[in-house]
């Protein structure tokens, strides 16, 4: 792997929801990532940190749901 010495700014391929643009993602130095959408001035930032610690509780969220589905379904089975 490789430092980061300068921001990483690829766009998205598809058309974001109904804004009908695509997204810029961008890696900034200072492991932060950046997000707007084209021709917009708002950029959303996040630490990298925050954003797996979200993407994990969604995860463990999603797994609690099946699995209180399955029980839900064995009781009324």
């Amino acid at each position: 792997m490789t430092d980061l010495d300068e921001p990483v700014r690829p766009r998205t391929r598809e058309a974001f929801g109904h804004y009908r643009r695509r997204m810029i993602v961008s890696l900034e130095i200072g492991d932060t990532l950046a997000m707007r959408l084209e021709r917009s001035r708002t950029v959303y930032r996040a630490s990298l940190a925050a954003v797996f610690r979200q993407l994990a509780d969604w995860r463990a969220e999603a797994e609690h749901r099946t699995k209180r589905a399955a029980r839900r379904r064995q009781r009324t089975a």
